[in-house]
């Protein structure tokens, strides 16, 4: 362990202990004093040095600790030798090369380069460095870049009070990379708030009094470099072990399955002259009661999931016998199949259909759901006692126009107009149509469903393996996010089941890495009064939209099964411990009928969609008032997926309350 302290313009170094274990892969790892600082070395060659900027009337002490062979704890304690108004203390990590590849999870990948949103883009703003609240990030101010020889992560621990909140700045430079952390929080030069949207920077100010100290707790974890941004991977590997794994209650699964059902049959169910579906959700309405929303309000999927809805009322009659739950499943999937187009595309938002519109666009998320749900629905029906042939007619239509338009790339369309003209191609979001192509194959054998879906996946995987992140998944944002993974994991887990190659575990954990950037491995602390610590929101185990929408949702649910299953393919504990993390988040704040929030009594299993975790849209109400229709349904699907796996997960104890 080595001790810095330096007082004024006076560095005094004191080396405790010298001797450094020896780092396997990494080679031999050692701090050496060199001019006064401490470098990490590798067989000679400096990899990084420890910089703390001098402040006046502070004192500072470090102390490394060796956790294993590539990771080490840095404890920086800052001391007050004065009354001071208000101070900045900053301690960084400079990683001696410059980035081919660098990351701060879920809020930057190497510049936030792609797609046409206006989140931050670069390092830098009017030549000034960014500073991020580490409130942004998943793993407590977690940055990551990769240099010509090694891959360097730093991240810091949770705070425990408010007064410890910090912030980030990761500085690609031509020859070095800088991994800086701030005290106290702020965001400079402007803080991102909304989808597009910027306001003024801020700065908090921290008073110190004499004999008062300040710590930062840091963690430095290297590995070499390897291709496709494998390097990550060891990184993700220690935050997970390192990181606190708190539990909160929820209700148990058959307690959550009533409410999922009772929210679709009492308050989103909706008949509409010829419609008879679910609504998007509630919203309050003038007179403050929950209402409908009154437009844009029928959707196959995506924020609708009307064909999901029906499979799980469906599946509710043969838990329960409930009629009700069976007529209004099936009244949802036949109002549903008659949308379908002549030329095999299908009309995915019901208000086209029922304003008249004729150019209303079609998009590669919504039709890859309609298209796997109606397979499953036909099979559910017909268990039902209800032979339904028209829903697989209508999921085939579907799998036969993409293949048909497909590029020879394997690129799917990201949307479509009714005639069959795509209207944009760009980002993994027609990936969300190779689950169907795997389902049609393997119910029908046609070959041609096999290869397009095959050609596909491997363009998309490609662009993943290539660049480290995928793309507009998400309809109301375009850029780099975690939604438009998905599909690529539900397709590397069926393509294992279809041909059992090793090659689809390697794949699906490829994609469950870059997808653990953007799980949250920490609890936030948050004041007394605020949404979070009055209703009892903890963000442990959820995970943030995009770079274009920085606020947390429960999306993750929809890939629980595809982690417990990695965790028995694999043998690694992770993953279950990662879908257990991520099912408790995702049913916290599910209302029994008696939850009240901002003075608003919830319907019986209505859950909000967003949870502004950081300075984000309106943070006086972190717990937003969108009773979306989509948690619900991913949900029950979740619940309807994991009963019929092998090791019945939903008993374990993590699951349930």
């Amino acid at each position: 362990m080595y001790l810095v302290e330096r007082i004024g313009r006076v560095v005094i170094v004191a080396i405790l202990i010298c001797g450094m274990a020896s780092c396997g892969k990494t080679g031999n790892l050692k701090w050496e004093k060199t001019d006064g600082a401490l470098t990490l070395v590798e067989k000679g060659a400096p990899l990084g040095v420890l910089d703390i900027p001098e402040v006046d009337g502070i004192t500072h002490k470090e102390m490394i600790e060796t956790l294993d062979s590539s990771t080490f704890k840095i404890t920086c304690v800052f001391k007050a030798t004065e009354d001071l108004d208000s101070v900045l203390l900053q301690a960084g990590f400079n990683h001696l090369s410059a980035s081919g590849f660098w990351m701060i999870p879920s809020v930057n990948y190497n510049g936030n380069a792609w797609g046409r949103g206006q989140e931050p883009k670069g390092a830098e703003e009017n030549g000034r460095w960014r500073t991020v609240s580490f409130r942004r990030t998943p793993i407590p101010g977690a940055m990551y870049s990769e240099g010509t020889r090694y891959a360097i992560a730093t991240w810091a621990e949770a705070p425990k009070s408010i007064k410890e909140n910090f912030s980030c700045s990761l500085r690609p430079a031509e020859s070095q990379t800088g991994h800086v952390y701030l005290w106290p929080e702020e965001e400079m030069p402007r803080t991102y708030s909304n989808r597009d949207h910027f306001e003024p920077g801020f700065r908090n100010t921290q008073p110190l009094k004499k004999g008062e100290t300040i710590e930062f707790r840091i963690y430095v974890h290297i590995s070499p470099i390897q291709a496709e941004h494998r390097a990550m991977r060891s990184f993700l590997d220690k935050a997970w072990e390192l990181s606190p794994k708190p539990k909160v209650d929820i209700f148990p699964v058959e307690k959550l399955w009533e409410l999922g059902i009772r929210y679709a049959k009492e308050s989103i169910w909706a008949e509409d002259g010829d419609y008879k579906g679910f609504s998007i959700g509630l919203v309050l309405g003038q007179d403050g009661k929950w209402q409908q929303r009154p437009g844009w309000k029928y959707e196959i999927g995506w924020c609708g999931q009307n064909a999901s809805y029906a499979i799980s009322l469906l599946k509710d009659y043969q838990k329960n016998g409930s009629k009700e739950s069976l007529e209004k499943g099936i009244a949802t999937l036949d109002t549903w199949s008659r949308c379908g187009l002549p030329n095999g595309l299908f009309v995915t938002n019901y208000d086209h259909i029922m304003s008249g519109n004729p150019n209303g666009s079609i998009d590669a998320c919504n039709l890859g759901t309609a298209a796997v749900n109606f397979f499953e629905a036909c099979d559910v029906a017909k268990e039902c006692g209800m032979e339904r042939p028209e829903y697989e007619r209508v999921a085939y239509a579907i799998c036969d126009f993409v293949v048909s338009d497909q590029q020879d790339n394997g690129c799917y369309a990201k949307g479509w107009l009714p005639n069959g003209e795509s209207i944009y191609r760009e980002g993994t979001i027609g990936c969300f149509l190779v689950p169907a192509m795997i389902e049609a194959y393997r119910r029908s054998g046609e070959k041609k469903y096999l290869d397009s879906g095959l050609k596909a996946y491997n363009h998309y995987l490609a662009e993943l393996k290539e660049n480290g992140f995928t793309t507009a998944g998400a309809l109301d944002t375009w850029c780099i996010d975690k939604e438009s993974s998905i599909s690529l994991l539900r397709s590397a887990i069926r393509f294992h089941r279809l041909t059992g190659s090793p090659k689809y575990i390697e794949d699906a954990l490829a994609i469950s890495y870059y997808l653990s950037t953007w799980l949250w491995h920490y609890d936030g602390i948050y004041p007394e009064g605020d949404d979070f610590s009055e209703y009892g929101y903890h963000t442990f185990g959820a995970t943030s939209v995009s770079v274009q929408h920085n606020h947390l949702d429960p999306y993750a649910l929809y890939w629980v099964p595809e982690w417990m299953e990695l965790s028995e393919l694999t043998g690694d504990s992770q993953w279950k411990e990662k879908a257990v993390a991520i099912w408790r988040n995702s049913n916290q704040l599910v209302s029994d009928g008696t939850l009240e929030i901002h003075g608003h009594l919830r319907p019986a299993g209505s859950q909000n969609e967003a949870y502004f975790e950081c300075a984000w849209g309106d943070y006086s109400h972190r717990v937003n008032d969108w009773l979306v229709a989509w948690p619900g349904a991913f949900r029950l699907e979740t619940i309807r997926r994991l009963e019929g796996f092998s090791s019945n997960p939903l008993s374990l104890p993590g699951f349930v309350r």
